[in-house]
């Protein structure tokens, strides 16, 4: 079928670090199924880089994967018309698997289906949650938990486009918090077009933006959130042995992925 995109790399590089405006950028593309595969929970990958928020000074360094990927590569948003029009169900994953000509048994379909029990399951304690298939409908969700009166922004991982090594030690070049008083983030699910699984943070969280420099040279902004509370974590969560504490003993913090978007209330 034919399909309109409404591209992921023009909504970070319009949104990043600006109020939150309409505005629609759409292109045609001839290929809708290069699409990511899924990979583990954002909070239990290795390469999320942890730290506690006593590590968030200038001179510290740590291990972290910044994808250099071009983002305009990444699956693209449908306008919101046709995205409606396309029924986002797991009762309905067999007719999205011929609509999408893929098959059953690949690690496709398999991906298809995690996303959509994914923004089905019911959210946890108080958290509200949603997935996005727009633009149109990502910026309305996230306002509506903001505040129709409230300004808020989007922030954004920077990638290093011409850095060959991704996994490598990057040294923290300057610090600072980001004030906000409420935080969504929305990570990027694996589906043949642009989803967005998002969902507001509880417990209390801090924002902090990083400037970060490669072994190479190479220089890049990274967004960090803390999460100040982490009695509620499963006590084999990865953070707690990387880096060797216990749940509730100490903040938590943890870069965003490039491909992430993070909205933060002024």
């Amino acid at each position: 079928m034919a399909l309109r995109f409404v591209s992921l790399f023009l909504l970070s590089s319009l949104l990043l670090l600006t109020y939150c405006e309409y505005g629609y950028g759409v292109r045609e593309t001839t290929d809708q199924h290069k699409w990511r595969m899924p990979h583990m929970d954002h909070m239990e990958d290795p390469k999320m880089g942890y730290v506690t928020i006593n590590d968030l000074h200038v001179g510290k360094t740590i291990s972290i994967h910044v994808p250099t990927k071009d983002p305009s590569s990444l699956p693209h948003f449908l306008p919101r018309q046709e995205a409606d029009s396309i029924p986002f169900s797991v009762e309905e994953y067999p007719n999205l698997l011929q609509i999408f000509s893929i098959s059953q048994d690949s690690p496709q379909a398999k991906a298809i289906k995690n996303t959509l029990e994914d923004c089905e399951s019911e959210p946890i304690q108080e958290v509200t949650k949603f997935c996005a298939t727009s633009f149109e409908s990502l910026v309305d969700s996230v306002r509506a938990i903001f505040g129709s009166q409230n300004p808020f922004k989007v922030l954004a991982t920077t990638t290093f486009k011409n850095s060959k090594t991704p996994l490598q030690n990057y040294t923290f070049l300057q610090v600072k918090e980001v004030a906000t008083s409420k935080t969504v983030v929305c990570h990027n699910t694996p589906y043949p077009y642009a989803v967005f699984y998002c969902h507001d943070l509880q417990g209390g969280t801090k924002v902090f933006e990083v400037s970060v420099g490669g072994e190479h040279g190479e220089k890049a902004t990274a967004f960090f959130i803390c999460h100040m509370d982490t009695s509620s974590f499963a006590p084999d969560h990865i953070a707690f042995r990387v880096l060797g504490i216990k749940p509730g003993t100490s903040p938590v913090c943890h870069y965003i992925f490039p491909d992430g978007l993070l909205w933060v209330r002024s």
